[in-house]
């Protein structure tokens, strides 16, 4: 059976979104499949580059684009897991539901590098202090090792008692 009129250019419009870029959300990728595979739903499907105004608004976007990776709003509720906006569709379809497939890169400016800068040292603090404590952890079940083959009970506690405390 054919698609209605109007559908097909937005259904190959979302199949070559989804072969040309990966969602940011992995789910994103289902929900699409998801849109596609209900008639009703891509029928009333519009696809936008701006959601402000829609009543009914979905963003997916792409890995490298500079937005939310996944949002679906109705009204005044919003979304940001998949499984939720599938159960808002499944209640009842909206007469006019805008679609949004962000792909651009964020614009540049001193606030946006000031912030990944920030987040690259944030990022690069908890890592450290994983790392540190992931090496600690190793070293802790070494000398718990060595403390039971020496059967050096006292040695064995401390170390173990460290171990619960650094878990």
């Amino acid at each position: 059976m054919d698609r209605p009129r109007g559908t097909k250019s937005k259904a190959d419009q979302i199949k070559a979104f989804l072969a040309t870029y990966q969602p940011k959300l992995s789910e994103a990728r289902g929900f699409l499949q998801f849109m596609l595979s209900k008639e009703e739903i891509l029928r009333r499907t519009e696809l936008v580059t701006d959601l402000t105004g829609a009543e009914c608004a979905i963003l997916v976007s792409a890995k490298g684009s500079g937005t939310w990776p996944f949002l679906f709003r109705r009204g005044d509720k919003v979304y940001t897991k998949t499984s939720q906006a599938v159960v808002e569709l499944m209640k009842s379809v909206p007469e006019r539901i805008a679609l949004c497939l962000s792909t651009e890169p964020p614009e540049w400016s001193e606030e946006r590098q000031e912030f990944l800068e920030m987040l690259a040292r944030w990022h690069d603090e908890v890592f450290r202090e994983d790392l540190d404590r992931v090496t600690r952890r190793q070293e802790l079940l070494r000398q718990i090792d060595e403390a039971l083959e020496r059967g050096d009970r006292g040695a064995f506690q401390q170390l173990a008692a460290e171990l619960r405390r650094l878990d």
